[in-house]
């Protein structure tokens, strides 16, 4: 099984953006597994595909990457740079921002991080809609 590289998450985004013009991570996995690509590689959980991803960055630069925020948790996607307009528009749409690397780390462009909303949790929701008595029954 051959590792990610580069030109494979290259290869990913452009197979997969004759649709959407922004390509999810998810996306991208299902690629790899379809052709089979190892996107573990050795360590860390997904390291060859962030190694490829940091390799593209620094290297030919031929992707855009977009993200939900700071976390692990956060959504992550990429873009062709041809595609831009229209991946910066659907990345605006979730949420997302553009991420530009430095050569050392990933800087946010516009300087700030995106902060996701919080959906409020079941239990919250239905006290904020019920009446109080009904809120006094579901505190206990």
């Amino acid at each position: 099984m051959r590792v990610i590289t580069p030109d494979l998450l290259v290869a990913a985004v452009t197979e997969l953006s004759r649709g959407a013009k922004l390509i999810r991570l998810k996306d991208v996995l299902a690629w790899c597994d379809w052709n089979g690509v190892d996107f573990q590689g050795e360590g860390l959980k997904n390291q060859a595909l962030w190694d490829a991803d940091r390799g593209e960055a620094g290297g030919k630069h031929r992707l855009l990457k977009f993200k939900s925020g700071e976390c692990k948790q956060s959504r992550l996607g990429w873009a062709l740079i041809t595609h831009g307009a229209r991946a910066r528009e659907a990345a605006s749409q979730l949420g997302w921002r553009e991420q530009l690397w430095n050569g050392e780390t990933w800087d946010w462009l516009g300087g700030v991080a995106p902060v996701p909303a919080r959906r409020p949790s079941p239990v919250r929701a239905a006290a904020v809609d019920a009446p109080c008595e009904e809120v006094r029954l579901l505190a206990g």
